[in-house]
C-alpha cells in the first residue's frame, strides 16, 4: 500500500511572520560574522555581590548585564544603533533594545525603550516586567514596534554559540551563549574560568568588519570589568 502521506501544519499567524520577516532579512541584509569569548568569572561575582543587596523584582541576570553592557557600547559605536535608509545611515538618538522571548507560538523579541541612562537595577525590573507581559500576550504598542539593536540569548538551554539574523530595519544582533567553566590561560598559567561566546550579526552596508570588531571588543572590555556596568 501507499505510504501515508506527510502531515502538514499550517503554519500559525506568528510562524507566518517570523517565516516572512526572517526571510526578507536575511535576503535583504547581507551579512557579517563575529565571535568573541568573554571571561565572565569578574561580572559573575559582580551580579551575586549586587543580588544580596537588591529585592527579588530587581535581581540581576546574566541577560541584564549583557543589556546594559551593550547600551554603553552602542553610546560610543552609534553605528550599531542605526537603520540604513534611501537617504543613507539614520543613527537613532535612543536605544531600544529587544529581547528575544521564547513562546509557544514562536518567538518574539519585544524592546526595553530609552536603556542607555537606566541603570543595572532598573534594567532588571523592567526586563522581568517585559517578558511577563510579553508571555501574558499585553505588550505595549511601542514595546512591539520599537528596537534600534537586538540581543538574543540562548544561554539557558546550554547552548555555546548563537548566531542571530539581524531584525529589519536594524544594523546588528547580538546573540549569546551559556556561561560554562572552561579552561583558560590567565597570566601565564591555565585556570578554570567562566566564560561565554557572543556572537555579532551586522549590515556590512552599515559597517565593515573592522568596525564591528571594536564593538563587539567593547562590550567583551565592559562585560569583563564590570564596575563599568555600573556606571
Amino acid at each position: 500500500p501507499p505510504a501515508d502521506p506527510a502531515r502538514v501544519e499550517p503554519l500559525s499567524r506568528m510562524r507566518a511572520a517570523i517565516a516572512r520577516n526572517m526571510s526578507d532579512a536575511k535576503q535583504q541584509q547581507p551579512h557579517y560574522y563575529l565571535t568573541v569569548d568573554v571571561d565572565m568569572t569578574e561580572a559573575m561575582s559582580f551580579r551575586r555581590h549586587v543580588n544580596l543587596v537588591l529585592g527579588e523584582t530587581q535581581r540581576v541576570s546574566v541577560n541584564d548585564l549583557i543589556v546594559r553592557a551593550c547600551a554603553v557600547a552602542l553610546l560610543a559605536h552609534p553605528k550599531f544603533n542605526a537603520s540604513l535608509t534611501e537617504e543613507g545611515i539614520q543613527y537613532h538618538q535612543q536605544i531600544d533594545i529587544n529581547i528575544g522571548v521564547a513562546l509557544d507560538e514562536g518567538l518574539i523579541a519585544p524592546a526595553l525603550l530609552d536603556v542607555a541612562p537606566k541603570g543595572l537595577p532598573q534594567i532588571a525590573e523592567e526586563s522581568k516586567a517585559l517578558v511577563e507581559r510579553a508571555r501574558a500576550g499585553k505588550l505595549r504598542a511601542e514595546e512591539y514596534s520599537s528596537g534600534t539593536f537586538t540581543i538574543t540569548n540562548l544561554g539557558a538551554y546550554g547552548i555555546d554559540v548563537l548566531v542571530g539574523i539581524i531584525n529589519a530595519g536594524q544594523a546588528a544582533i547580538l546573540g549569546a551563549g551559556s556561561v560554562t567553566e572552561r579552561p583558560a590561560v590567565v597570566d601565564g598559567e591555565i585556570a578554570p574560568r567562566q566564560l561565554m561566546t557572543l556572537a555579532l550579526s551586522a549590515d556590512h552596508r552599515v559597517s565593515d568588519g573592522a568596525e564591528g570588531a571594536r564593538f563587539l571588543k567593547e562590550i567583551q572590555t565592559i562585560l569583563e570589568n564590570p564596575t563599568r556596568l555600573s556606571v
